[in-house]
């Protein structure tokens, strides 16, 4: 009897992996009429997009326009300018991001049942040219994992709390009071209990999962892509492991790697991201597939320090502990220490985890870790999500009596810790924050409930103190890519046929999150903007093609 395999036909586009950037990519494909063939590694659809908050960032979208918000995307390459670090220039890359985003968000509301509304977060660095204090920033409405089809239980889940959506989470109290935001809205989230929907990355993949269906791509799941085949230079497929055999799966336009990220490689962590590491938001498989068979074909790699750095704590996950995305250091009565025992920022900055993972430009090692959170007693009954679940990670949080002991038990010298207590609860009393400007952006943070600002003094014991290390939900590094996605060599010229997108690739916004959704909404704006490309060869090809 002969037996037939997904990899037995020749795709116009093989797209590796199974997140936003890889589903955005393989739906504009498929709705242009090519064959795609989507392969996962595991045996659920989704990757770290599903396990996200959903939120998306893309200028000058057709629901900013109609809803009388006025936006360009020559004020967005401005804004992208002026709130990246100095000296970081990929414009190429970013009028290229920006110009796929409002086609990118239109394909997927026509061609998915998805559904998006704006949220009021704005862009976090209002003082740059061509920012925005509302519009770019939006989200997915809930749906039902059902319409998925036969894909309904194969969206990866959440370690976010799944039925709420993205907008509630900002316009409720949810983290400080879970019990009462709940009760609040037991109604509606009794029907999505009963529809089985879900907000967030579970609704985003959920959405782009049947809209793939629905437009013909291939999906196979569990098939883990090992190598990228290559004739003469150009990538015409990849070898997938599949039900304990081998196939050569064969592309005639484009092989898409989107793969994710490096973060649960220790190797390539120890080279690339080195320092103290808390929790790992992603999925485990995040081994970094892509940018080895990339490198291996030929690619050069770049941007491999940056990532995505978020506070985080701890929250089991399919057996085991990862990372759960929660702003834990923002309460009035919370400071941040360095390993000298020294307060070190505005607690409320923007882009904390950047500052984070900031090193020494000499040495190269950490500058402010290990760092903790330090506050009293009067922390934990706001915190119940902290609460509960400190108890997954022993010695992640600490209590004393005093601080000085909770010093000594932390390894910071005491009279160091003492004298920065000492010092803010100082400044608590004048209602200013004369060292570093917290409160300065207190409307920056009016649209985020999870965070209450603000200046109270630490002075209740127990004292407590909990480890506030690098948190990762994405790493961004990968293959140097042009504007129009494809992979480069160290030379600068092209591996034709080969692609790259999301996490798998140099990323050309890096760690900096210019406004809340700058991983997501690139993310697929760059998938969108490779299937576009092959689209076109795809066309040319067609067109070159002599009659017979």
């Amino acid at each position: 009897m002969t037996t037939t395999s997904p990899f037995d036909s020749t795709y116009d586009l093989i797209v590796l992996g199974s997140g936003c950037a890889a589903l955005t990519a393989a739906l504009r494909a498929a709705t242009a009429g090519l064959s795609v063939l989507i392969c996962e590694k595991t045996s659920l659809l989704g990757g770290t997009s599903a396990m996200s908050a959903g939120g998306i960032w893309v200028p000058a979208n057709h629901l900013a326009q109609r809803a009388g918000l006025e936006d360009n995307l020559d004020d967005a390459l401005r804004y992208i300018a002026g709130a990246t670090p100095e000296g970081w220039d990929e414009t190429p890359s970013w009028k290229a991001m920006l110009a796929a985003g409002p086609p990118m968000l239109e394909l997927i509301e026509t061609h998915t049942p998805l559904r998006f509304r704006l949220t009021n977060e704005p862009d976090p660095f209002p003082a740059v040219p061509g920012s925005r204090p509302k519009g770019r920033m939006l989200s997915p409405l809930p749906l039902s994992r059902l319409a998925a089809g036969r894909f309904a239980f194969r969206v990866r889940g959440s370690t976010l709390p799944e039925p709420f959506t993205y907008h509630e989470v900002l316009e409720t109290d949810l983290y400080h009071r879970p019990l009462s935001t709940t009760f609040k809205l037991l109604p509606r989230l009794i029907k999505r209990t009963l529809t089985l929907s879900a907000g967030k990355g579970v609704a985003l993949m959920t959405g782009l999962v049947r809209g793939c269906v629905d437009a013909g791509c291939q999906i196979v799941r569990q098939a883990r892509s090992t190598e990228l085949l290559l004739e003469h230079g150009r990538v015409t497929g990849a070898k997938i492991e599949w039900r304990g055999r081998s196939y050569e799966a064969k592309a005639t336009h484009g092989v898409l790697i989107a793969t994710g990220g490096f973060e649960w490689n220790p190797e390539m962590m120890d080279q690339y991201l080195p320092g103290p590491l808390a929790f790992l938001g992603g999925p485990r498989s995040l081994t970094g597939d892509g940018q080895l068979m990339a490198a291996r074909a030929g690619a050069e790699l770049s941007r491999m320090d940056q990532a995505t750095f978020t506070p985080a704590i701890p929250k089991r996950y399919r057996g085991a502990v990862h990372g759960m995305p929660v702003p834990y250091h923002g309460e009035a009565n919370v400071i941040l220490i360095n390993q000298h025992g020294q307060r070190f920022t505005d607690e409320l900055v923007s882009n904390i985890g950047e500052l984070i993972n900031r090193r020494d430009p000499e040495t190269g090692q950490m500058l402010h870790l290990p760092a903790h959170v330090v506050t009293d007693a009067s922390y934990l009954p706001k915190m119940p999500l902290i609460r509960l679940l400190q108890r997954l990670s022993p010695g992640w949080l600490t209590k004393a009596p005093t601080i000085e002991a909770l010093a000594t038990k932390i390894g910071i010298e005491p009279d160091a810790l003492a004298a920065t207590v000492a010092r803010y609860n100082a400044l608590c009393a004048t209602g200013v924050d004369s060292d570093f400007g917290r409160g300065s952006t207190k409307a920056q943070q009016a649209a985020d409930k999870r965070k209450s600002g603000g200046l109270a003094p630490i002075v209740k014991p127990p004292f407590v103190a909990i480890r506030f290390n690098r948190s990762i939900m994405s790493t961004k590094g990968g293959p140097r890519t042009d504007e129009h996605g494809r992979a480069l060599r160290a030379d600068g010229s092209v591996i034709e046929g080969l692609y790259c997108a999301g996490a798998s690739m140099a990323n050309p916004l890096g760690t900096r999150g210019i406004s809340p959704g700058t991983t997501l909404g690139p993310f697929m704006s760059w998938g969108y903007l490779c299937a576009d490309d092959i689209v076109r060869r795809a066309a040319q090809t067609a067109q070159a093609k002599p009659i017979t």
